[in-house]
């Protein structure tokens, strides 16, 4: 028997009334915005924002903010499942620890892996 796709699955699910929860992970607003549309039609979702690698400490905490004001917005509209929000732990040391000796390294490289 072949394999169900996502979309099949999803059908399943709402043809069974089945909500569906999902953990999502974010490393901005911006990148999630569409996502969270989308799949907030189909799942509960609960975004997971980590990215120890934000510098300065300033940014992180904007972009913190930023994530959580898009998914109160997004609740606001009503127009999908309810999106819950969780903020990883800010450990930029534990990035550095693991880059070190990759600071020259363009984006998309190894560092990035």
């Amino acid at each position: 028997m072949k394999p169900k796709t996502a979309i099949q699955k999803i059908a399943g699910f709402q043809k069974d009334g089945i909500v569906p929860t999902l953990l999502l992970h974010s490393c901005c607003a911006p990148c999630s915005s569409y996502v969270l549309e989308y799949l907030s039609q189909y799942f509960e979702i609960t975004v997971l924002y980590y990215n120890p690698n934000i510098y300065p400490e300033e940014e992180y905490f904007k972009r913190v903010k930023e994530q959580s004001r898009l998914i109160e917005t997004k609740n606001q509209e009503g127009t999908g499942y309810p999106i819950h929000f969780r903020e990883g732990t800010f450990e930029p040391r534990e990035f550095y620890e693991a880059v070190r000796g990759l600071e020259q390294i363009p984006e998309g490289g190894e560092r990035c892996f």
